[in-house]
């Protein structure tokens, strides 16, 4: 038996140590000599989905006897909850259950009340933790909406701006908003190339930099240079209308 197996069997030990007590986490067999306490083992951790709350879920299923549990139903039960992913359940000989679960590592808000995963999949939890980029778009494009936010907060890192949203519209148009409230009209395509000429231009440049203060927009679609327009004021109040359209 391997290093990494014995550790995940003690860590399995370890769960069901947890979980004495809980009275979901156990059922009696419905075979004479199947009639021991049943124990589920859980393996990984959430912050977001308790033990307790794990073993609720599992005990409908647990009620059957140890070849009959329904292994597919309780995985998928498990992963609809849309905290949880990496979910897997399989039978421990003699006597129980295991169940193994991860938390989705958030990268993004999505939208009005979703949020966007490391793995890329598009999740709506109950609650959304703080201090993340807003993006949005269509759901297909979600990959390609985190793909640009990073290539262009790497051409903003060391200036003194960061990006706070960046969204993609039907009609093709990306549209950014720097954490100062500053909008950026981006445009079709080039993204990199106009936020280099943003940077260049307007972020290293102190009259510039000064001029942009109190602007409500960029329109960086231009070849040689970029437009500034508005008030911080006006564009806040016109993004709250879309909003609530």
């Amino acid at each position: 038996m391997s290093k990494s197996t014995t550790r995940w069997i003690r860590d399995l030990s370890i769960g069901a140590l947890l979980l004495t007590g809980v009275a979901a986490c156990t059922w009696q067999g419905i075979k004479p000599d199947d009639s021991g306490p049943r124990r589920l083992y859980i393996s990984g951790h959430s912050a977001h989905v308790s033990d307790g709350e794990l073993a609720r879920l599992a005990a409908p299923y647990l009620k059957a006897s140890f070849f009959d549990v329904d292994l597919k139903g309780l995985q998928d039960k498990l992963a609809a909850k849309p905290w949880l992913t990496d979910v897997s359940v399989s039978r421990h000989w003699p006597n129980g259950v295991v169940v193994h679960i991860a938390d989705r590592k958030p990268v993004a808000y999505w939208g009005n009340d979703r949020m966007l995963g490391a793995d890329g999949e598009i999740f709506a939890p109950d609650k959304r933790p703080p201090g993340l980029v807003q993006l949005d778009g269509a759901d297909d494009q979600a990959a390609k909406v985190y793909a640009q936010y990073r290539r262009l907060s790497g051409i903003l890192a060391g200036h003194g701006a960061h990006l706070a949203s960046l969204k993609l519209d039907a009609d093709g148009d990306w549209q950014g908003r720097l954490d100062n409230g500053l909008a950026l009209r981006l445009g079709h395509d080039e993204l990199a190339a106009r936020m280099q000429r943003f940077v260049r231009f307007g972020l290293e440049r102190s009259a510039a930099s000064s001029a942009l203060a109190e602007a409500g927009y960029v329109d960086l679609r231009y070849s040689d240079g970029f437009a500034v327009g508005g008030t911080r004021k006006q564009v806040a109040s016109a993004s709250g209308q879309e909003n609530m359209g």
